[in-house]
């Protein structure tokens, strides 16, 4: 398997990028035979790429990251190379998520600047091509950064089923932000802006371009995968009911979204 998937590249009908850079599993070996063996690599953002694959289908430009995260975060600054222990400030993990040693021996500074170099420069070379592309058959271009995230019962936090993050308007317009949240609570869904997602890197770092509306969109498992909480797991499978409607609703939304940007 590739390290990512590019598909319908070149076509350029829309004026719109979709991008998944956590759903992906894949750990090569090199990196497998370092870690501490049955640790259990949390926090994926599961089952992403069947539940968005309707949107490759209808010809949107869309790339999906097939390595884990753990490998290299390509939603993190390449700068986040402190090794602090923390994972929120690491563009390659030393711990998972829930404070857990991933390796059996620290990396070094020079590891960690070869996965950049390996795993995570080629991503967003990639998609800043992507982007480079739409952008001279398009004045402006819409990339959608596509995530989910679990509700963990040891965290004193209150989320709602979709978090809308756009820097705080700076990487997107408002007017995007908010039509967006509508079509979300259209369909039931309770939507927050900004909070506590505002966005990562790849939305800062795409929306700095005023030709550029970038977004990231957080979607809750319990509201694709199964309604209860989440623990210190891998899941390998999902709820069908739960996953089918899911997808209805987000491909409604979808097409709701296509005659935005037509209209836009």
């Amino acid at each position: 398997m590739n390290n990512f998937t590019v598909y319908n590249e070149g076509i350029n009908e829309f004026p719109i990028i979709v991008d998944l850079p956590h759903s992906g599993t894949l750990i090569p070996n090199g990196i497998k035979t370092k870690m501490l063996p049955d640790r259990i690599l949390t926090n994926v953002d599961w089952f992403l790429q069947d539940l968005y694959d309707f949107v490759p289908q209808n010809g949107i430009t869309t790339l999906e990251n097939n390595l884990h995260r753990y490998v290299a975060d390509p939603n993190r600054d390449t700068k986040m190379i402190d090794l602090d222990g923390d994972y929120r400030h690491e563009v390659v993990y030393s711990q998972t998520t829930f404070n857990k040693p991933i390796y059996k021996h620290e990396l070094t500074k020079n590891q960690i600047h070869q996965r950049i170099n390996q795993f995570y420069l080629p991503y967003h070379q990639q998609l800043q091509r992507l982007i480079d592309d739409k952008l001279k058959n398009f004045s402006k271009v819409y990339l959608l950064d596509l995530h989910s995230f679990a509700v963990y019962p040891h965290e004193d936090i209150q989320t709602d089923d979709v978090v809308l993050g756009n820097k705080y308007d700076k990487a997107s317009t408002g007017k995007l932000r908010e039509f967006l949240t509508d079509q979300f609570q259209k369909k039931g869904y309770t939507v927050s802006n900004n909070h506590p997602f505002s966005g990562g890197f790849i939305t800062s770092r795409y929306g700095e371009n005023e030709r550029v509306q970038a977004i990231q969109i957080e979607l809750a498992y319990h509201m694709y995968i199964e309604n209860r909480y989440f623990g210190e797991e891998e899941l390998t499978g999902v709820d069908v009911g739960t996953f089918t409607t899911a997808k209805n609703n987000l491909q409604s939304i979808f097409m709701s979204f296509l005659n935005y940007v037509a209209d836009n």
